[in-house]
């Protein structure tokens, strides 16, 4: 990834080596036929990690997400990160104490009456519309007139069905019944 690739650049060039790899191996192989101490090893890795910590601290390199937009935050006034989560793109502030978030898109359950995949739907307030990736696009308005001319879907046809059956077992003849029950 990029994060990986920038990480990578701006750790120590020591550590990148193979040859550090090949080194610590071979002390490795040493220590398993008793040849060299583990202590000693151990101690020679903590001295090395200290002094790459304190490299690193010293560095002047920082590191620059590649996912910068130029939307400031109307918060703070960094730039803010565009990113791609759970349920779609959302703009995020870097600055952890500021945590402001802006949705672009969110994912849905709605259906592309063309590829059948999930749409996104995009903008706010009466401009919202559905987007699918194969082109196809809606207004949101214009989505749940259609939707509502459609009829019932699933939920609202178990709904039904629940108040029904509902209304069948609290009848008047089934109260009565109840209380002559209760009496003899």
């Amino acid at each position: 990834t990029a994060k990986g690739i920038q990480l990578i650049a701006l750790a120590p060039a020591e550590l990148r080596s193979a040859e550090l790899t090949a080194q610590w191996e071979q002390q490795l192989a040493q220590i398993s036929q008793g040849q060299v101490k583990a202590d000693a090893f151990v101690a020679d890795m903590r001295a090395f990690a200290a002094r790459l910590v304190s490299e690193v601290k010293n560095s002047t390199s920082k590191y620059v997400p590649d996912n910068v937009s130029r939307t400031a935050c109307p918060q703070c006034g960094q730039y803010l990160l565009d990113t791609n989560g759970k349920s779609g793109r959302q703009l995020v502030c870097p600055d952890r104490e500021c945590g402001y978030r802006q949705t672009l898109s969110r994912t849905t359950n709605a259906r592309c009456p063309n590829c059948h995949k999930k749409l996104e739907l995009r903008g706010e307030g009466d401009a919202r519309s559905f987007v699918c990736i194969c082109g196809f696009r809606e207004k949101l308005a214009e989505f749940e007139k259609k939707k509502a001319a459609a009829g019932a879907g699933k939920r609202e046809v178990q709904q039904y069905l629940n108040r029904e059956a509902e209304a069948l077992t609290n009848t008047a003849l089934a109260e009565q019944l109840a209380k002559w029950k209760q009496n003899h």
